[in-house]
């Protein structure tokens, strides 16, 4: 029987770097708490304008999305696991909307006096899913954050959806002047949002998120189950057979 040790273990080419991508996470967890705390406040107290709230927190977004860019790079070189596929098509997206689409949509709905803030829900819905997410990095043991980053997006994610759909089409429809790479960027953002993540990503977090509120059984809690199941079956058709003298 051959036993696998650490020692024997592929180590990533990035692992001298790990000190500096903690720190990293520390960083991102800031940056997205400050955009959150921004969005509320020029929401609550300002009551800013949608191209007013998203000048203040767009630098930001994309520097933050830099770092998110950097994830996906370290999944890619085996550094961290993860769905490269997955991690590649929310980024290209969400990097997208934020130098793109979202200020065309937000230009675009304060002309025409929308009521429907897609523009916000978008920014929120990042926020938020960062916000929750970066705390199991920063601490991979405790159990809270890891139930949170699984709970939180199934909020999140269809809002986010709903929204990054809504502006993606706004921009389409309503904006004369869109070159012919980003209407292709559009149809991507609207296929996604509209069909392969409700359809393909969103049932995946379900499996995740539902089993921590207790709303479904994991697929090891199920083996456990029939394991219990099939061992206390063999111990009762097992009983010791005590001959009479």
């Amino acid at each position: 029987m051959t036993t696998t040790t650490s020692s024997n273990r592929k180590k990533s080419p990035l692992a001298p770097l790990a000190p500096a991508f903690s720190g990293l996470n520390w960083v991102a967890f800031g940056g997205w708490l400050y955009v959150l705390v921004s969005l509320m406040a020029s929401l609550l107290v300002s009551s800013d304008t949608q191209q007013e709230t998203l000048s203040k927190v767009r630098m930001p977004t994309i520097a933050l999305e830099g770092i998110c860019v950097i994830e996906v790079l370290r999944i890619a070189l085996g550094d961290v696991p993860g769905n490269i596929t997955l991690g590649s098509i929310l980024h290209t997206i969400r990097i997208t909307a934020i130098v793109q689409v979202l200020p065309r949509a937000a230009a675009i709905q304060e002309t025409n006096n929308s009521s429907w803030h897609a523009v916000t829900a978008v920014l929120f819905s990042w926020a938020v899913t960062e916000v929750s997410r970066y705390p199991m990095y920063m601490f991979p043991t405790n159990n809270l954050a890891r139930s949170i980053r699984m709970v939180v997006p199934l909020v999140t994610f269809p809002i986010g959806a709903v929204a990054e759909f809504a502006g993606a089409y706004t921009v389409m429809v309503s904006d004369t002047d869109v070159p012919l790479w980003l209407q292709f960027l559009l149809v991507v953002m609207m296929l996604v949002n509209g069909a392969l993540g409700p359809y393909l990503a969103y049932p995946h977090l379900l499996k995740k998120g539902l089993p921590v509120l207790g709303l479904a059984t994991t697929p090891g809690d199920k083996k456990k189950t029939q394991s219990t199941t099939a061992g206390s079956k063999t111990t009762k058709g097992n009983k010791p057979n005590i001959k009479s003298c």
